[in-house]
Protein backbone atom coordinates (compact mmCIF):
# COMPACT_ATOMS: atom_id res chain seq x y z
CA UNK A 1 0.00 0.00 0.00
CA UNK A 2 2.80 2.39 1.18
CA UNK A 3 4.33 1.68 -2.31
CA UNK A 4 1.54 2.59 -4.46
CA UNK A 5 1.62 5.90 -2.65
CA UNK A 6 5.11 6.72 -3.13
CA UNK A 7 4.90 5.70 -7.08
CA UNK A 8 2.02 8.76 -7.46
CA UNK A 9 4.55 11.23 -6.14
CA UNK A 10 6.57 13.66 -7.76
CA UNK A 11 10.63 13.59 -6.95
CA UNK A 12 10.27 16.73 -5.50
CA UNK A 13 7.71 15.52 -3.37
CA UNK A 14 9.99 12.28 -2.43
CA UNK A 15 13.27 14.25 -1.65
CA UNK A 16 11.28 16.33 0.71
CA UNK A 17 9.60 13.16 2.56
CA UNK A 18 13.48 11.91 2.29
CA UNK A 19 14.88 14.92 3.98
CA UNK A 20 11.86 15.29 6.49
CA UNK A 21 13.22 11.87 7.71
CA UNK A 22 11.13 10.02 10.01
CA UNK A 23 8.81 7.14 9.23
CA UNK A 24 7.91 8.61 5.72
CA UNK A 25 11.56 8.97 5.07
CA UNK A 26 12.26 5.11 3.72
CA UNK A 27 9.84 4.38 1.81
CA UNK A 28 10.29 7.81 -0.22
CA UNK A 29 13.91 6.90 -0.32
CA UNK A 30 13.03 2.62 -1.87
CA UNK A 31 11.05 4.48 -4.65
CA UNK A 32 13.70 6.61 -5.63
CA UNK A 33 15.88 4.05 -6.29
CA UNK A 34 13.42 1.68 -8.01
CA UNK A 35 12.59 4.40 -10.10
CA UNK A 36 16.30 5.14 -10.82
CA UNK A 37 18.59 2.39 -10.15
CA UNK A 38 18.50 0.53 -13.42
CA UNK A 39 19.21 3.52 -15.29
CA UNK A 40 22.43 4.79 -13.49
CA UNK A 41 23.14 0.75 -13.16
CA UNK A 42 23.26 0.60 -16.93
CA UNK A 43 25.51 4.02 -17.39
CA UNK A 44 27.93 2.60 -15.13
CA UNK A 45 28.19 -0.81 -16.97
CA UNK A 46 28.93 1.14 -20.33
CA UNK A 47 31.77 1.80 -19.04
CA UNK A 48 32.97 -2.42 -18.88
CA UNK A 49 33.14 -2.10 -15.52
CA UNK A 50 32.56 -5.68 -13.64
CA UNK A 51 29.31 -5.95 -11.20
CA UNK A 52 30.72 -5.22 -8.14
CA UNK A 53 32.56 -1.88 -9.39
CA UNK A 54 28.89 -0.55 -11.21
CA UNK A 55 27.26 -1.30 -7.72
CA UNK A 56 29.89 0.74 -6.22
CA UNK A 57 29.53 3.87 -8.52
CA UNK A 58 25.65 3.58 -8.41
CA UNK A 59 26.66 3.77 -4.39
CA UNK A 60 28.19 6.75 -4.84
CA UNK A 61 25.86 8.67 -6.92
CA UNK A 62 22.84 7.51 -4.26
CA UNK A 63 25.36 8.76 -1.31
CA UNK A 64 26.02 12.11 -3.17
CA UNK A 65 22.21 12.52 -3.27
CA UNK A 66 22.09 11.45 0.60
CA UNK A 67 24.17 14.61 1.00
CA UNK A 68 22.27 17.10 -1.32
CA UNK A 69 18.62 15.66 -0.53
CA UNK A 70 17.80 19.10 0.56
CA UNK A 71 19.60 21.08 -2.13
CA UNK A 72 18.52 19.72 -5.55
CA UNK A 73 17.30 22.63 -7.45
CA UNK A 74 15.45 20.60 -10.40
CA UNK A 75 14.03 17.87 -8.98
CA UNK A 76 12.57 16.83 -12.43
CA UNK A 77 16.40 16.00 -13.38
CA UNK A 78 16.91 13.99 -10.51
CA UNK A 79 17.57 10.96 -12.97
CA UNK A 80 19.86 12.60 -15.17
CA UNK A 81 21.67 14.21 -12.82
CA UNK A 82 22.20 10.69 -10.60
CA UNK A 83 23.54 9.17 -14.12
CA UNK A 84 25.84 12.27 -14.81
CA UNK A 85 26.71 11.41 -11.33
CA UNK A 86 27.50 7.57 -12.01
CA UNK A 87 29.05 8.79 -15.74
CA UNK A 88 31.57 11.16 -14.11
CA UNK A 89 32.72 9.08 -11.25
CA UNK A 90 33.55 6.33 -14.25
CA UNK A 91 35.13 7.91 -15.85
CA UNK A 92 37.17 9.50 -12.70
CA UNK A 93 37.69 5.67 -11.84
CA UNK A 94 39.16 5.22 -15.38
CA UNK A 95 41.23 7.92 -15.58
CA UNK A 96 43.09 7.44 -12.58
CA UNK A 97 43.11 3.42 -13.01
CA UNK A 98 43.65 3.25 -16.34
CA UNK A 99 41.48 0.43 -15.99
CA UNK A 100 41.18 -1.95 -19.05
CA UNK A 101 38.62 -4.71 -18.66
CA UNK A 102 39.71 -8.52 -18.46
CA UNK A 103 39.43 -10.13 -21.77
CA UNK A 104 36.66 -12.93 -21.74
CA UNK A 105 37.09 -15.53 -24.06
CA UNK A 106 38.16 -18.86 -23.80
CA UNK A 107 35.92 -19.20 -20.86
CA UNK A 108 33.05 -20.26 -23.26
CA UNK A 109 34.94 -23.11 -24.38
CA UNK A 110 35.49 -24.55 -21.56
CA UNK A 111 33.00 -27.00 -20.36
CA UNK A 112 32.06 -30.62 -18.48
CA UNK A 113 30.46 -31.58 -21.06
CA UNK A 114 31.92 -34.33 -23.99
CA UNK A 115 31.06 -32.91 -27.72
CA UNK A 116 31.69 -34.74 -30.53
CA UNK A 117 33.55 -33.39 -33.53
CA UNK A 118 30.59 -31.39 -35.05
CA UNK A 119 29.67 -30.12 -32.16
CA UNK A 120 33.24 -29.49 -30.94
CA UNK A 121 33.82 -27.53 -34.33
CA UNK A 122 30.74 -25.14 -34.13
CA UNK A 123 31.87 -24.26 -30.64
CA UNK A 124 35.49 -22.74 -31.60
CA UNK A 125 33.92 -21.23 -34.70
CA UNK A 126 31.31 -19.51 -32.06
CA UNK A 127 34.29 -18.65 -30.01
CA UNK A 128 36.24 -17.33 -32.36
CA UNK A 129 33.39 -15.19 -33.83
CA UNK A 130 32.99 -14.11 -29.97
CA UNK A 131 36.55 -13.52 -29.84
CA UNK A 132 36.96 -11.48 -33.19
CA UNK A 133 33.40 -9.00 -31.96
CA UNK A 134 35.01 -8.45 -28.23
CA UNK A 135 38.29 -7.42 -29.69
CA UNK A 136 36.77 -5.13 -32.36
CA UNK A 137 34.33 -3.68 -29.72
CA UNK A 138 37.48 -2.91 -27.41
CA UNK A 139 39.58 -0.81 -30.09
CA UNK A 140 36.35 1.30 -30.47
CA UNK A 141 36.67 4.72 -28.36
CA UNK A 142 34.99 5.14 -25.29
CA UNK A 143 32.00 6.85 -26.99
CA UNK A 144 31.35 4.14 -28.64
CA UNK A 145 31.36 1.81 -26.72
CA UNK A 146 29.56 3.12 -24.36
CA UNK A 147 26.40 4.22 -26.73
CA UNK A 148 26.20 0.67 -27.53
CA UNK A 149 26.18 -1.01 -24.56
CA UNK A 150 23.51 1.52 -23.58
CA UNK A 151 21.62 0.47 -26.48
CA UNK A 152 21.22 -3.04 -25.36
CA UNK A 153 20.97 -2.63 -21.66
CA UNK A 154 18.67 -4.71 -19.95
CA UNK A 155 15.78 -3.59 -19.63
CA UNK A 156 15.85 -1.78 -22.69
CA UNK A 157 16.70 2.31 -21.96
CA UNK A 158 14.77 4.89 -23.67
CA UNK A 159 16.52 7.10 -26.48
CA UNK A 160 16.18 9.97 -23.88
CA UNK A 161 17.27 8.33 -20.70
CA UNK A 162 20.39 6.99 -23.34
CA UNK A 163 20.72 10.61 -23.73
CA UNK A 164 20.41 11.67 -20.49
CA UNK A 165 22.77 9.00 -18.88
CA UNK A 166 25.45 9.82 -22.28
CA UNK A 167 24.77 14.03 -21.61
CA UNK A 168 24.01 14.59 -25.44
CA UNK A 169 20.88 15.29 -27.46
CA UNK A 170 18.89 12.67 -28.50
CA UNK A 171 19.19 13.22 -32.19
CA UNK A 172 22.44 12.44 -32.16
CA UNK A 173 22.05 8.91 -30.89
CA UNK A 174 20.74 7.83 -34.39
CA UNK A 175 23.98 9.22 -36.22
CA UNK A 176 25.90 8.44 -33.57
CA UNK A 177 24.86 4.64 -33.22
CA UNK A 178 25.24 4.02 -37.41
CA UNK A 179 28.65 5.77 -37.10
CA UNK A 180 29.80 3.45 -33.97
CA UNK A 181 28.41 0.11 -35.53
CA UNK A 182 30.43 1.35 -39.06
CA UNK A 183 33.70 1.91 -37.25
CA UNK A 184 32.82 -2.06 -35.16
CA UNK A 185 32.27 -3.50 -38.51
CA UNK A 186 35.24 -1.93 -39.77
CA UNK A 187 37.58 -3.78 -36.79
CA UNK A 188 35.97 -7.04 -37.78
CA UNK A 189 38.46 -9.19 -39.90
CA UNK A 190 38.00 -10.13 -43.10
CA UNK A 191 35.44 -13.01 -44.10
CA UNK A 192 33.39 -12.30 -40.63
CA UNK A 193 30.40 -13.76 -41.20
CA UNK A 194 27.60 -10.83 -39.82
Amino acid sequence: MEADRMAHKSNADLLADVARGGEIARPAWLALVSMYSHKMYAVARSFAFDEATAEDLVQIAWLRLLERVGQVRDPQALGQWLCMVVRNEARNRVTRRREIPAELGLDILVDNEVLDDEAMDARLIRGERILALRSAFARLGEECRQLLTLMLAEPALSYDEIAAALGRARGSLGPARRRCLDQLRAGLPEGFER
